[in-house]
């Protein structure tokens, strides 16, 4: 049976704070504990949840170096055109929360604006391993992928008027046949042409989206990128209800240097 986000869900108080438990180490007891709230929130009738491809992706982020990420040095200056971290569909936010505590670069989570409370609520609950970077939060509607909202409006923002992101991360984003170009075409045009750049993606092996999975990646090959590196992994079945076989991918650009 496939999945429904339509269907019944397991009842979660929406006041409650989960912690989830990363791996970020090899011994038994190095681990990243990730607070995470889930209010009653929802947009495109799917209701804020977590999901298991972003466990999966928050602790496969803590297994990658610095190195392999290749930060410019100059990328956290004020006023840089250039988002060191951006998560699209970002959800609750976990997967943005464990990259920004990894790598220290300022990160920007969105998501559409009905779900951005979300993201303020949990960027707060982990402000105490948050604090030798910075995190921003906004609206971004991939039908109009320049169209970068950041919340609340007042607020100062060095990264407002970015128009590129170094690294672009997305965890459990196809749920719907209109998703992959809409995705494609929002990667595309925020992943700056630097050979260094990367995109980093997880997605849940639904049967019932096998084939918009595959609509993505020629997508995405289409438009310029390559996967380099991929891998699947099982999430904790135990506290998953969805599909917990995921399958993340590492990409970069063919030819950076090319600007069609």
């Amino acid at each position: 049976m496939g999945w429904n986000p339509n269907a019944p869900k397991t009842f979660r108080d929406p006041t409650a704070v989960r912690t989830f438990r990363i791996p970020n180490g090899p011994g038994k007891d190095q681990e990243l504990l990730i607070h995470i709230t889930e209010p009653d929130l929802k947009a495109q009738g799917l209701s804020l949840e977590t999901w298991a491809a972003s466990s999966v992706q928050a602790g496969l982020i803590q297994r990658l170096s610095e190195s392999q990420m290749n930060f410019p040095s100059n990328i956290s200056d004020q006023n840089t055109s250039t988002i060191p971290i951006l998560e699209l569909g970002a959800g609750t936010g976990m997967v943005g929360v464990s990259a920004a505590i990894k790598w220290q670069q300022p990160t920007v989570l969105t998501d559409l604006g009905p779900i951005v409370p979300g993201l303020a609520a949990n960027i707060a609950l982990n402000k105490a391993n948050l604090s030798e970077t910075q995190m921003f939060y906004g609206a971004l509607d991939w039908s109009r992928p320049s169209k970068l909202a950041f919340y609340p409006e007042s607020d100062p923002n060095p990264l407002s008027g970015a128009t590129k992101a170094h690294l672009i991360l997305a965890a459990d984003t196809i749920y719907s046949d209109e998703h992959p170009p809409l995705l494609a075409a929002t990667i595309l045009h925020w992943l700056g042409r630097d050979p260094a750049a990367r995109l980093i993606m997880c997605l849940p092996l639904r049967a019932c989206y096998l084939e918009e999975l595959r609509d993505l990646w020629r997508l995405l090959e289409e438009g310029g990128l390559e996967s380099i590196e991929t891998g699947q992994e099982m999430a904790d079945e135990s506290t998953f209800d969805d599909e917990c076989l995921c399958e993340w991918s590492i990409w970069r650009w063919k030819n950076p240097e090319r600007h069609d």
